[in-house]
This record gives C-alpha cells, sequence and structure tokens, in this order.
C-alpha cells in the first residue's frame, strides 16, 4: 500500500512494515580522483521500520512526516493532509 511518493506499507509473517524507498544512482569510486561517479544506472532504495500492527505504522509515518516541520501550524497542515492520505486508502 503505497502512502506517498516516499513511504508504503508492506508486510512479512509477523510485522507491519512501513518503507521509505527512493531510486538513487549507483556510484563507483575512480580510482585516480577518489571521487564518487555516477553510473547512471539506478536502484531503489529501502529502509524499513517494523510495527506489530498497521495503525502503529501509520502513526509513525505521521511522525515522519512532521519531524521537519517548525511550527504548530505546520505540523497541523501535514497531519490534515496524512488523515486525509489515510481516509482515501483502499
Amino acid at each position: 500500500m503505497e502512502l506517498n511518493n516516499k513511504y508504503r506499507i508492506v508486510y512479512d509473517s509477523e510485522n507491519t512494515i512501513l518503507q521509505f524507498f527512493e531510486q538513487r544512482e549507483i556510484n563507483v569510486k575512480d580510482n585516480i580522483t577518489k571521487k564518487n561517479i555516477g553510473t547512471g544506472e539506478f536502484k531503489e532504495y529501502t529502509e524499513n521500520f517494523y510495527y506489530p500492527n498497521l495503525k502503529t505504522a501509520l502513526v509513525g509515518f505521521l511522525n515522519k512526516s512532521t519531524i521537519q516541520t517548525e511550527t504548530a501550524e505546520e505540523i497541523l497542515k501535514e497531519i490534515k493532509k496524512v488523515e486525509t492520505l489515510i481516509n482515501n486508502l483502499k
């Protein structure tokens, strides 16, 4: 279940997983300059956050969605967006 363009809910046999995902370019280190060089190839990077059920995973998503907000007004606006998103899930 995709929540937005960065997070989705996936399941394993015991957990509900909030999964961050994005496409990242594969880099290789140049032996001469010692700098990373993009190969033009992309791979999906994922980071998993494990929760016991869907409700707690959605609360985790809400926390991650509001972490970069600075004012109470911004937090309330983000909470409203997440509530609307949750209500529209199928």
